[in-house]
């Protein structure tokens, strides 16, 4: 198996006002390289966040503060049963999260485990020779996670199903360059029990790119960029006003293949713009083993 095979990763985590994006498909660099039918992968994931700062009329005390430590696995299988390239994957989140909510005078906290999601991406284009990958990702969160109705913003899991769709195309430059472009859009579901009241949230939209170069065979960096536009929130049918999102997100990440079966790989990433929406730093430690 080549060191370039690896992929489709993503993570969900957070409640709904905490995280608009806590359906997203935060990818990275390569995801949608393909693998040969028959492969198998077993992915750890070691988030954390730290938001020190809310920007947005909501945080009237400019005291907003945003913790989260995670871990998620995931397994992703690679098959053409069908007819093409596809891989069957679930994803298992555990999450503990902190914060001073916006407005608020102190902290409040909860853990446990998150909404699984399942799914998987279908190939529209598979061409290792030239690094060539197109498709679409899709994954469907399952509303089975922890969820207090009373303190549901810090709550791992969302109390509603929700899909996110992702196309990809992935293009090789030359022999060391990656480009990628993702087009992603989340749906939610309603929640029915927000404080006994019934929550819904408009579609959030994203574009994720990255740039990627090979320093060695087994060796890769990676620059990334997000930008997210959408999720506003309506309480019984009544919109929320400053809960419209927006935000631009910059980072690297470095990977690296211990041996044939093994890769670990670490990301950091900033928000460098933000409109009604935390503002930090996110970490990322992943590791892969290629079954």
């Amino acid at each position: 198996m080549k060191h370039r095979t690896l992929r489709n990763l993503t993570l969900l985590l957070g409640g709904p006002l905490l995280c608009l994006d806590s359906q997203a498909a935060d990818l990275n660099a390569r995801d949608f390289f393909g693998a040969p039918p028959g492969t198998s992968l077993g992915v750890l994931y070691l988030p954390a966040t730290r938001d020190g700062d809310f920007h947005g009329p909501a945080d009237t005390t400019g005291k907003a503060e945003l913790k989260v430590n995670a871990v998620a696995y995931r397994q992703v299988f690679f098959t053409d049963l069908c007819g093409t390239l596809c891989t069957p994957q679930f994803i298992l989140p555990y999450a503990d999260i902190n914060a001073r909510l916006p407005g608020a005078s102190g902290h409040t906290g909860e853990s446990g485990f998150g909404d699984p999601q399942v799914g998987g991406t279908v190939f529209f284009i598979n061409d290792p020779a030239s690094r060539t990958y197109s498709g679409l990702l899709t994954l469907i969160t399952l509303p089975v996670g922890e969820y207090h109705s009373n303190n549901p913003d810090v709550s791992p899991g969302a109390n509603r199903w929700g899909a996110t769709f992702v196309y990809n195309y992935t293009q090789g430059i030359g022999e060391k360059w990656v480009l990628e472009a993702n087009l992603e859009a989340q749906l939610y579901g309603k929640n029915d029990d927000y404080f006994g009241s019934d929550l819904k949230q408009d579609p959030l939209y994203r574009l994720q790119a990255f740039a990627s170069y090979d320093f060695t065979p087994s060796t890769y960096g990676a620059l990334r960029l997000i930008q997210a536009d959408g999720g506003e929130l309506r309480i019984n049918n009544q919109r929320i006003d400053d809960t419209h999102k927006r935000y631009t997100q910059v980072g690297f990440e470095v990977g690296h293949w211990l041996d044939r079966q093994n890769q670990l790989m670490f990301s950091l990433s900033q928000n460098v713009a933000a409109s009604n929406g935390y503002a930090g730093t996110d970490a990322l430690l992943r590791l892969v083993h290629v079954f």
